[in-house]
């Protein structure tokens, strides 16, 4: 009796791209880019506080996506308990370190733009 090997459901792949580059691209290179290109290289006015403001929330927007689209996809796949469990603690790692640094950009734009103290 030969086996036959299982596929995952159409337009679960990942097309080519692993998991740990995924996390890696969307965790930390995306949103590190986002707020370097974002960032204000003179003394920074009300509208550049703003521009890294938003940047910072688009990379931690990105970094949770990135880590939840991950669980959702080896729910998908049918992956094995451990690996969504795995997968499901990096998610609640990355979510509450976001969400902390969301907490410090609302902090920094307050103070940037002279309402918090």
């Amino acid at each position: 009796m030969s086996q036959t090997a299982t596929r995952p459901a159409p337009g679960t792949r990942l097309r080519g791209f692993s998991s740990g580059v995924i996390l890696v691209l969307g965790v930390m290179v995306i949103p590190l880019a986002l707020v370097a290109v974002f960032n204000s290289y003179d003394a920074p006015d009300a509208a550049a506080y703003v521009r890294m403001a938003f940047a910072q929330v688009a990379g931690a927007t990105i970094a949770i996506g990135t880590v939840a689209g991950l669980v959702v996809q080896r729910i998908i796949r049918r992956s094995s308990a451990g690996d969504v469990a795995w997968f499901a603690f990096i998610a609640l790692v990355v979510t509450a370190w976001q969400v902390s640094n969301l907490s410090r950009t609302a902090d920094f734009l307050l103070t940037g733009l002279g309402l918090g103290g």
